[in-house]
């Protein structure tokens, strides 16, 4: 998947021009508030900017300093006001300004009358002193060409192992201070920071996907000071920081289980799913076909299976882009197996599904990547032998056949990363001031609805909101929307087992 993930970051992430607070904040001295002035970058038009000076190393505040980025949508009813809140899009490396521009999409107009929104971009990410493990987009693409997202042949894993090996070493090489300060640990410590440059009391947060794990860890570090906390898309937070590598087996699982429901749901609607008539066996049948090798398809070019895994892994992100994905599938599928029809038909490569919310166009391409790596390898221990990895990846593509082995190598790099001490990895019980409001879909491929019951047990006070639908994160939903506003506003909490529907079906009617 890790090729895929590239060419999304490279579509994503930010440039910053903002106004800097006049000193740094720290956990045991005095916090100043936000200075907002006026965004200068046109796709933050009309916005609010700041930057926010925090502890490079929070057990050293009064040492060096790290930068974070911020942006800001004001309370639409600035005499009703409630105060801030702070929304992350996950990742990690996702850049939260960017945000600020989809405010329709994350709360309703109730919400956005009565709340600040505030997007930030976490430190090393985006505008906030962002990493960078190569000087040049050219020199970091060199490298990613000689990786295989999905490596079968002894080949394709040798160079995969060997480029990895020099990405984390190039990063180590770069990176510099902050290399041993990216944890969501730091991260979490620095929100508090930014609820009391905010000048709120206590934290209102939404955070989607890996944003959930800075949610849950704001949560055990500071359960006093949690007003309102969703999560939406849930990690499991003990697998994630402690049995990393059972964590990876699980993830490719829930793709898998997203897969069949796409597959299954592309059947029961018939003509409204181009792909459909036993879709399972066809989609089986293309992905062992490009098992095999790449397909050379006349005046289109090659296809192969690294296409199709990232392909349908990130179609599987969002149900509105199911039917399109349909159609391709089936030209596809057509054109390796010799469809004359699909042969005349005019195409070009598997496309890839539109970026994930929030983030906007970087100078460098690739610091979400380097970011992901620089926290996740912190946060989550993997096994430090890179030989063991293709074994990794043959069982776990026995048990997964169609996203197993990407996700056993997604973060090999990780092997060779240098070894990082501060992360935090429990408790995950403290019982904070106020419940939080877990929500998660049922087939959500990156977090599968299994993290969201285990976020839910594991959380001190928590209460689970089920979608019963698709998508990586809630959507399409009037009734999540309508417990987001009640929640937000009042604090009120869906009664226990409360599901909700997806307003639009996976594949319209024609």
């Amino acid at each position: 998947m890790r090729r895929l993930a590239v060419r999304v970051t490279a579509a994503l992430a930010l440039v910053s021009a903002v106004a800097v607070a006049p000193q740094a904040a720290s956990a045991g001295g005095a916090a100043p508030p936000f200075s907002w002035s006026a965004c200068t970058e046109p796709l933050l038009a009309g916005f609010e900017c700041a930057t926010y000076e925090v502890p490079l190393d929070h057990d050293k505040p009064r040492g060096a300093t790290t930068t974070i980025a911020l942006s800001r949508r004001p309370a639409g009813d600035p005499a009703n006001r409630i105060g801030t809140i702070f929304v992350n899009p996950g990742g990690p490396g996702g850049a939260g300004r960017g945000m600020v521009r989809n405010a329709a999409r994350i709360a309703s107009p109730e919400v956005l009358a009565r709340f600040d929104l505030v997007g930030f971009d976490p430190r090393g990410i985006g505008a906030s002193d962002p990493i960078q493990c190569f000087a040049t987009d050219a020199e970091a693409e060199a490298l990613y060409a000689r990786m295989t997202g999905v490596p079968i042949t002894r080949q394709q894993i040798a160079s995969t192992l060997a480029a990895n090996r020099e990405y984390t070493a190039a990063c180590a090489g770069t990176i510099g201070p902050l290399l041993t300060h990216m944890s969501t640990l730091n991260v979490a410590k620095d929100l508090d920071l930014l609820r009391r440059g905010a000048g709120d009391d206590r934290l209102t947060y939404i955070g989607y996907s890996y944003g959930t794990l800075i949610g849950a860890t704001y949560a055990n570090l500071f359960p006093a000071k949690v007003r309102a906390l969703i999560l939406d898309g849930n990690v499991d937070p003990d697998q994630r920081t402690n049995h990393r590598l059972a964590n990876k087996f699980e993830r490719a699982g829930g793709f898998e289980i997203a897969l069949d429901g796409f597959l299954t749901e592309c059947d029961r609607a018939g003509a409204a799913c181009a792909f459909s008539g036993d879709a399972r066996a066809k989609f089986d049948r293309l992905r062992d076909r490009l098992r095999e090798g790449p397909v050379e398809i006349p005046d289109l070019g090659t296809i192969t299976l690294d296409d199709l895994t990232g392909f349908i892994g990130q179609t599987l992100y969002n149900m509105a882009n199911f039917p399109s994905a349909a159609e391709d599938l089936q030209w596809v599928y057509g054109l390796v197996f010799g469809d004359p029809a699909a042969l005349r038909a005019t195409g070009g490569d598997l496309p890839t599904a539109p970026p994930a919310r929030g983030w906007l166009p970087d100078a460098y391409s690739y610091t979400g990547n380097d970011a992901g790596f620089a926290v996740n390898c912190a946060d989550a221990p993997l096994p430090r032998n890179p030989a063991l990895y293709p074994g990794f990846a043959a069982a776990f593509e026995k048990a997964h056949p169609t996203f197993g082995r990407a996700e056993a190598f997604s973060e090999v790099g990780c092997a060779t990363w240098p070894t990082i001490t501060e992360a935090y990895d429990g408790p995950w019980n403290r019982r904070t001031a106020e419940t939080i409001l877990v929500v998660n879909p049922t087939y959500d491929p990156a977090t599968r609805l299994d993290f969201a019951v285990r976020m839910t047990r594991q959380l001190g006070n928590a209460r689970l909101l089920t979608l019963d639908g698709f998508g990586h994160t809630s959507n399409y939903s009037a009734c999540v929307t309508s417990w987001y506003t009640r929640y937000l506003l009042d604090g009120d909490l869906p009664p226990k087992g409360t599901r909700c529907a997806q307003d639009r079906a996976p594949f319209p009617a024609v």
